[in-house]
């Protein structure tokens, strides 16, 4: 019953997520190995692929198997099981691998490497290294979200806070962004190879991206290129690798198309990471292609990707939302532009002048245009009022608005806890509390009252009198 209530939360929770992002739908989802939100991602996004994340996977393997791997008889087997996962390249690849490394230090029979098998589909690599994930195997985007967000909000905070810390974090990343974008106009250009496609690169990528480019450029210089098809197929071996310890050779099948620019690696590095792998440039280079293809530059990945975005993002907001909701989403995707103009602005006279001219421009036209359209809604709101409109069905108007005496109260601003005024103290009980003074207080009254009760009830006085006038 609770499997099932938390499924139809998720549901919900994805079906709202749908709605805030204009209908789209993910292609590829990395969760971690909850059995509710597997099946409500298979209702919602049936076309979508879904991975379990990797590292909360291999964190319940370190769980099960962590006394293995401080085994003398099973050294070397927390090694193995990473090289199988990560190193293959291909899905006979990995189970050839994991069949061998079961054989060497003989787990057959064991539970929960039987488990993670049977799961395997979900979270190997070589499973779907051709669907394009960013290089992503876990859900440390999402992890790393979450937690600025607990920094902010707690169980206590309102659904109002909430929507102002999520929006907070929002327009940090696209500061960080613009941040990022200043410093790649700003940064000139060191090439590291000879090669004229890190020149073509630099023109396009983002600095972060050029970074990772520039490591498969020089990654390319290993390896042995074996032609098995002129100028169709090769074999790129590796035999040897400068930084990593026991390495394993390995070969990978590259196909090629000179005249379509056409370049196919079978460790389906572009397509997984969206960026040309090592062997694809380096049969590239043995072919005689030097430059970069345009068919293999992301969008995602180059200079001008958060311009375009954020645009056709608010074009979206005309379409959905409330007049509040299109104002928020405006200001929000204007404030990172604005900044990202006045740090290029900054950064000579020359453009602080040619940009001071062009504010004064937008400013004239922002003006006309805001007054053009205050006057059409005025002229369109003026209709003719007759004698029945003004005059309500009871007879009754509204009376004459006076000026009030004196001098109008001025709003008061909000005060802080230290100069809010402080509570008298009651005279007789010593009291804060209550919102009374000696004249007011409860206990002066109850001694009154007692006394009226004596006074009242003087008998005994009364019977000596009696007797005395007897």
């Amino acid at each position: 019953m609770l499997r099932s209530e938390t499924k139809v939360s998720f549901v919900w929770l994805f079906q709202t997520w749908v709605k805030a992002m204009y209908g789209m739908k993910p292609k590829t989802i990395i969760t971690d190995q909850c059995p509710s939100m597997r099946i409500a991602i298979k209702e919602v996004f049936p076309n979508a692929v879904h991975r379990c994340c990797q590292w909360h996977v291999m964190r319940k393997a370190s769980d099960h198997l962590g006394a293995l791997y401080n085994l003398k008889e099973k050294e070397g087997f927390e090694d193995d099981l990473k090289w199988v996962i990560n190193r293959s390249m291909t899905v006979p690849e990995f189970e050839e691998g994991w069949r061998n490394m079961l054989v060497k230090h003989d787990l057959r029979n064991n539970r929960h490497l039987k488990n993670m098998y049977e799961s395997r589909s979900e979270w190997v690599p070589a499973y779907f290294r051709d669907v394009f994930c960013a290089n992503m195997s876990t859900s440390q985007r999402s992890e790393s979200a979450n937690a600025s967000l607990k920094i902010w909000t707690n169980n206590h905070s309102s659904m109002y806070k909430l929507a102002l810390n999520v929006e907070k974090i929002v327009e940090g990343i696209w500061a960080n962004e613009s941040d990022e974008d200043i410093a790649t106009m700003k940064k000139v250009p060191k090439l590291s190879t000879l090669y004229l496609m890190e020149k073509d690169a630099y023109q396009v990528y983002t600095a972060k991206i050029m970074s990772i480019f520039k490591d498969n450029l020089r990654l390319s210089q290993l390896g042995e290129v074996n032609e098995l098809e002129k100028d169709n197929l090769y074999e790129v071996t590796i035999k040897e690798h400068p930084t990593i310890e026991k390495w394993i050779p390995v070969t990978y099948t590259v196909k090629v198309d000179k005249l379509e620019e056409f370049v196919s690696c079978s460790c389906k590095g572009y397509e997984y990471d969206g960026l040309l792998c090592s062997h694809a440039i380096k049969v590239m280079h043995h072919v005689n292609l030097f430059h970069l293809p345009k068919r293999y530059i992301m969008k995602r990945w180059c200079k001008d990707a958060n311009a375009s975005v954020k645009r056709s993002h608010v074009e979206r907001s005309i379409e959905f939302g409330s007049t509040q909701e299109q104002a928020a989403i405006r200001v929000a995707t204007l404030k990172p532009r604005l900044k990202r103009i006045l740090d290029i602005a900054s950064i000579s006279s020359d453009a602080f002048i040619q940009f001071q001219g062009l504010l004064d421009m937008v400013e004239q036209q922002m003006e006309q245009h805001v007054v053009v359209q205050q006057m059409e809604q005025h002229v369109s709101e003026q209709e003719p009022i007759t004698c029945e409109d003004a005059t309500p069905s009871n007879g009754v108007l509204d009376p004459p608005i006076s000026q009030c005496k004196g001098k109008r109260k001025q709003p008061q601003r909000l005060k802080p806890p230290s100069e809010a005024k402080k509570p008298r103290k009651c005279g007789i009980c010593g009291s804060k509390k209550g919102g009374h003074n000696a004249r007011t207080c409860p206990l002066k009254k109850n001694k009154e009252k007692d006394m009226e009760d004596d006074y009242a009830n003087s008998g005994p006085e009364d019977e000596e009198y009696e007797d005395l006038s007897s």
